[in-house]
C-alpha cells in the first residue's frame, strides 16, 4: 500500500535542496493568498499537494499532487519548477520578499577564485550582488551559488563589491 506520509517526508527533503516548506492545515487554505488557494484546488483531494511559489508569493513555478509525486523520483517531477526558480533568480525576477529585488548586474564577469568564510574557495564568476546583500556567483559548469556577505572571506566580499561597482 502506497503512503502518502512517505511522500510527504520525502518530497519535503527534496524541495528543502532548492526551497523552503511550509505545511498548511486545511483548514487554513482560506488565509493562503489567491493564486496558492487556486492552485490548491487546481490539486484536487488527493494530498498532499506541493506549490512552489517565490517567497513573496508573486509566482507560482510548479504544483503537484501526491499521484505527480508517486514515483518519488523528485529529481525528474521538480526539474521543470526547479529551473524556472533558478532562472527567475539568475533573471532578478525571484520575490524573496513582497518587494522585487534589486540586483547589480557585473558585466563582463570572468571567472575568478572565491572564498567562503570557511576557507573554501571556488572557481565562479560573479554575475551580481543582489539587495546589496547577496552575491551571486556562477560555475563553469552553470551552476548559480548565492551567498551572504556573511558566508564569504571578507576579502572576497570587498572584491565582488568593487567588480559590482559599489561602495
Amino acid at each position: 500500500m502506497d503512503c502518502p506520509g512517505a511522500v510527504s517526508v520525502s518530497a519535503s527533503k527534496a524541495v528543502l535542496s532548492f526551497s523552503k516548506s511550509i505545511v498548511v492545515d486545511t483548514a487554513e487554505t482560506a488565509g493562503l493568498p489567491d493564486m496558492v488557494k487556486e492552485a490548491y484546488r487546481r490539486g484536487g483531494a488527493a494530498i498532499p499537494i506541493v506549490i512552489l511559489v517565490d517567497p513573496g508569493m508573486k509566482h507560482i513555478y510548479g504544483s503537484f499532487n501526491h499521484p505527480d509525486m508517486k514515483s518519488q523520483n523528485y529529481g525528474e517531477v521538480f526539474r521543470d519548477a526547479k529551473d524556472s526558480i533558478r532562472k527567475a533568480q539568475r533573471e532578478g525576477t525571484f520575490a524573496f520578499t513582497d518587494q522585487v529585488p534589486v540586483v547589480v548586474k557585473v558585466a563582463n564577469a570572468t571567472v575568478e577564485s572565491w572564498k567562503s568564510a570557511q576557507g573554501t574557495e571556488i572557481k565562479a564568476k560573479l554575475v551580481g550582488v543582489e539587495d546589496d546583500t547577496t552575491y551571486i556567483f556562477e560555475t563553469d559548469a552553470g551552476k548559480t551559488i548565492r551567498a551572504t556577505a556573511d558566508q564569504l572571506d571578507k576579502e572576497t566580499v570587498a572584491k565582488a563589491r568593487k567588480a559590482a561597482g559599489l561602495k
